[in-house]
């Protein structure tokens, strides 16, 4: 483990956490982190305020209490304190949580990491509870779903927080074991992480003991402790529900993917596979259950379309192509790469700048351009092998010039915020700016093409390629992307480029029309 890199990983989250202006799901971890922090020494009082925070939850959480589940008595509840009273402390505890986690499961302004992960941490609580089910058993079953939900606190932690660096250590993940490939990006594994934040917390003994690894002594033997039943418990759950979820598994291979899992556990808590087919069949009525309560689709929900495919032995849904790239691929140059690496790769780089635009067009969403155009910028020049990338948008105290707003590369640090684009300005961009039409120069000092190259695009080094790309919305011209290489290189576009470009400006010309329909705000 990286003790800088580590230290580096825990501040970032740390800051992020207390940072009031990042996204929405901070207050969901927030309030996670302190319901679990006081699972055992918060009151009545201090628990209803907590869940009362979040409109959405409370209304949820009430509605659940008045279910025949959890209220066969039908008696009539209004508050908080009434599903308390009725329901049970540590239940309404729990359904909090898992609300909160199944809500983020099927968020659709959350990432695909997030949502998986989220549902991660539900599955994993319910089967500790399902695989715990013998009547000698005297482990506190909602203790147990505490534990074994905030084992994947970590995992959720760089879901939601480091998306890009979570998406690199996945990546490696496919070419070495994870551990190895989250301390290799982070320092640390994501339950070490989230055994460090927590430990800032007020959590129990018990709850902490079970957020450490699983020793090889402890994996030899059967349970001496409470405790050790707990963590062990916790663990295996975890590393079933991770079967569940891992699309490199196909359906013939599920049932031996789950009995390695089972066998690493044969001494300590040996069961069967049919045991465990049998929880997850429960876990997918509870998850169902809460999908209901939240009002979540099953196709919009991790736990339940994954749960349902590997019940009836059918394929996962298809993840994004992002999901399934290696870091060996990665590690390559495009020129290295042969023609089905090269599409897989292009799919791949896209794909990420689609899902944030995507984000971004849901109705009532506030749109940061500059994390739009970044998305896109950086997506374009790795997938292309482009030196730099540029996204130049019109001045807003003179509409017919545009500046170079946002980018990547040493380019468009010498140029960024000049306003360089304008009609009268008589070079290649003013042509596209009158034709509104894509524009891509092989060579820019071939015969007639060097006297509409324009002076400042050489100001980083001699530019011997370029792309210029822009983004109309009902006949009007509202921002150009352009792309460089230099040199003597040439830029090489590949159908799947071109596919990708044609998706993505059209989704950036619905957001133009969604900002002036003021169905989004800019901000």
């Amino acid at each position: 483990m990286s003790e800088s890199l580590a230290r580096k990983t825990i501040a970032e989250i740390e800051h992020a956490i207390a940072d009031e202006k990042t996204t929405a799901i901070t207050e969901i971890i927030q309030l996670i982190q302190q319901l679990a922090a006081k699972a055992f020494s918060i009151s009545i009082e201090e628990l209803s305020q907590l869940i009362g925070r979040d409109p959405t939850i409370t209304e949820k959480v009430i509605s659940s209490a008045n279910t025949l589940g959890f209220n066969p008595m039908g008696i009539a509840v209004a508050t908080i304190s009434d599903a308390i009273h009725t329901v049970g402390f540590e239940k309404i505890r729990n359904l909090a949580i898992s609300l909160m986690l199944a809500e983020n499961a099927g968020e659709g302004a959350n990432t695909y990491e997030q949502r998986n992960v989220a549902a991660l941490c539900v599955c994993s609580g319910m089967l500790a509870q399902q695989l715990d089910q013998q009547p000698e058993s005297s482990l506190n079953s909602d203790l147990l779903f505490v534990c074994a939900s905030l084992r994947s606190y970590g995992r959720l932690l760089l879901s939601t927080f480091l998306i890009d660096n979570y998406r690199l250590a996945r990546s490696h993940a496919l070419d070495m074991p994870e551990d190895l490939a989250f301390e290799k990006v982070f320092g640390l594994t994501p339950l070490k992480l989230g055994q460090k934040i927590l430990s800032q917390t007020n959590l129990p003994k018990s709850i902490m003991y079970s957020l450490r690894a699983v020793t090889k002594e402890t994996i030899s033997r059967p349970p001496e402790t409470t405790e050790d039943e707990i963590l062990l418990l916790s663990d295996l759950s975890i590393g079933l529900c991770s079967v569940v979820f891992d699309e490199t598994i196909s359906p013939d291979a599920f049932n031996d993917a789950l009995a390695d899992v089972l066998s690493r556990f044969s001494r300590s808590y040996p069961l069967s596979i049919e045991t465990v087919n049998e929880a997850l069949i429960k876990v997918e009525e509870d998850i169902s259950t809460l999908n209901r309560a939240v009002r979540l689709d099953e196709k919009d929900s991790p736990a339940s379309s994954n749960l349902i495919a590997r019940l009836s032995g059918s394929d996962l849904p298809e993840p994004p192509p992002y999901a399934r790239i290696s870091a060996q691929l990665k590690q390559k140059s495009v020129g290295e790469m042969n023609e089905d690496e090269r599409k897989t790769f292009s799919d791949a780089t896209f794909a990420q700048a689609v899902e944030s635009i995507s984000l971004c067009l849901q109705s009532g969403s506030k749109v940061k351009l500059e994390t739009v155009f970044m998305s896109v910028c950086i997506a374009f020049k790795e997938a292309v092998n482009l030196e730099n990338c540029l996204a130049f948008v019109r001045e807003e105290f003179d509409p017919h010039c545009l500046s170079a707003r946002y980018g990547i590369g040493d380019l468009f640090a010498k140029v960024k915020n000049r306003p360089l684009l304008a009609p009268d300005k008589k070079d290649i961009f003013s042509i596209c700016l009158a034709r509104k039409e894509d524009i891509l120069i092989q060579d820019t000092n071939a015969g007639k093409i060097r006297s509409v190259i324009p002076d400042w695009i050489h100001a980083a080094g001699d530019t011997s390629s370029l792309i210029i790309l822009p983004v109309n919305h009902d006949g009007r011209l509202y921002s150009i992307i352009a792309g460089t290489v230099s040199h003597e290189r040439h830029i090489d576009l590949n159908e799947s480029d071109l596919k990708h470009l044609r998706y993505i400006r059209a989704m950036i010309s619905d957001l133009y029309g969604k900002i002036e329909s003021q169905d989004i705000t800019a901000i």
